[in-house]
């Protein structure tokens, strides 16, 4: 029978032909396998969808024409995993090496099994990092030669079968690339299983026979491999495949209904019926103002500064706003700022560079400054004078507006720490009468953690209430 082209044409990119794999590697084998698979389910080819990563057997996804992706080292199934959510629709497969998945991808690997998406992990194991000349890998064997282990491997293999039935994938099995037709047989049944899948495709590579003297790898599966319908634990736990390799299906369960979390339900909606505030909004006359807040982080300056922008969106709805932070990966202790910016037109660069406002909660920020301490000339400055350094503000212009109010003692003696930088708010509100108070109010019950908005509401009554003595 004449035919105009061959099978597999449609699914194959023949653009990138020919291939890059050395003479003698059997990976291209494991493409077309796959493409026989989704001829044989009669699958949509717009509908699958190959995920890859670094490596010889990641380059499957170069030559396939379907919608693929060549993601970077060790992150093709967190990839696979966006594009399965993102579209629940599609057949989604990841394609790759031992080192890919099984070493650097290694904890995706284990997190996909107990996360149970519906995506099909196909891992071709030819023992090492064969792309940058063969150094040891996860399952190189023990006693194997490579770059790295010149006098043998000493390290035991990762056991690719046995990491899969642990980590909760619901199908599992080894072939071969010297078993086409079985391959396609345990490809077809993971890519009709629900749930996370999983086949360990052992693969011949030349620089691993020269290394160690084998004559043939696949002449070796051959020999060695055996095909079984019914798999002990024995046959999981084989590592030494120059004796004898247990091909089939270790596991095919498809998963069942996630068991559903009896989660305690959150107290905000009773919190904000307990704690109605109301509030009108009007017109608040700000065209661009830049807000600064300042302080040490484990200070709720983050918060603070959601509170912030929250009272004033509260105010006027039609405000455009934006808020940043920075802190240090040392989180408590370190440096912390947010910045808000208000503006009545669209805000272009979401940055403060000269506060209007600035609400200090520690000097720590501007230390780290050599002392300096930003703010507009004819801007405000909401001081914690319990926390601050008042010398730091001796140098401002006259035209600066200083207000002092020690926070934190306030909240220490009466209330409890963390609650200080309600306390600041609530004095700025009455000094500054930038946002209703009401506005304020029904921000920080928005805000507040579940049962603690009657403290917080408190904390900022006492700031409200503050008069220097």
């Amino acid at each position: 029978m004449e035919i105009d082209q061959h099978p597999y044409a449609d699914i194959l990119r023949k653009e990138m032909m020919p291939n890059i794999w050395c003479s003698g590697c059997r990976i291209g084998r494991i493409k077309n396998t796959f493409i026989e698979t989704i001829q044989q389910l009669g699958y949509d080819p717009d509908k699958c969808t190959v995920v890859s990563g670094i490596g010889c057997s990641s380059r499957i996804a170069g030559y396939l024409n379907l919608d693929t992706i060549h993601s970077t080292h060790g992150r093709a199934i967190p990839t696979a995993l966006g594009v399965k959510l993102a579209n629940p629709e599609l057949k989604v497969s990841v394609m790759g090496g031992d080192g890919d998945i099984l070493g650097i991808g290694g904890n995706h690997f284990l997190a996909l099994g107990r996360h149970g998406q519906d995506i099909n992990v196909f891992c071709m194991n030819n023992f090492g990092y064969s792309m940058t000349g063969f150094q040891h890998g996860p399952t190189t064997p023990f006693g194997a030669r490579t770059i790295t282990t010149s006098s043998g491997n000493p390290y035991t293999p990762v056991n690719p079968v046995a990491v899969a039935m642990a980590a909760g994938y619901t199908f599992v099995a080894r072939s071969t690339s010297a078993h086409p037709y079985h391959l396609i047989d345990c490809m077809v049944s993971a890519m009709k299983n629900r749930g996370p899948s999983f086949i360990e495709i052992l693969v011949p590579c030349i620089l691993y026979e020269r290394r160690n003297k084998i004559k043939s790898l696949e002449a070796l599966f051959l020999d060695k491999a055996k095909i079984k319908e019914t798999l002990s634990q024995e046959d999981i736990d084989q590592s030494d495949f120059m004796k004898r390799i247990s091909l089939g299906i270790f596991r095919d369960d498809p998963i069942r209904q996630m068991p559903q979390l009896s989660l305690v339900k959150s107290t905000k909606k009773g919190a904000a019926g307990k704690f109605d505030i109301k509030y009108k909004s009007r017109a608040s006359g700000i065209k661009y103002m830049q807000i600064r807040m300042e302080g040490t982080g484990g200070q709720g300056i983050v918060q603070g500064g959601k509170v912030m922008i929250k009272a004033a969106m509260n105010m006027d709805p039609k405000l455009n706003s934006t808020l940043t932070k920075r802190y240090g990966p040392e989180m408590k202790g370190g440096s912390c700022l947010t910045d808000v910016l208000l503006s009545s037109q669209h805000v272009d660069y979401p940055f403060v560079e000269l506060p209007d406002l600035l609400l200090m909660m520690s000097d720590l920020v501007a230390k780290e400054r050599g002392g300096k301490v930003i703010i507009n000339d004819q801007g405000t400055i909401v001081v914690d004078e319990s926390m601050v350094d008042l010398g730091l503000l001796e140098k401002l212009p006259k035209t600066v507006k200083v207000f002092k109010i020690p926070a934190t003692q306030i909240a220490r003696e009466n209330f409890r720490v963390v609650v200080a930088n309600n306390v600041l708010m609530g004095f700025v509100c009455k000094t500054t009468s930038i946002i209703d108070k009401n506005c304020f109010k029904a921000a920080i019950v928005k805000s507040a953690p579940p049962g603690t908005e009657e403290l917080n509401l408190s904390a900022f009554e006492s700031g409200y209430k503050y008069r220097k003595s």
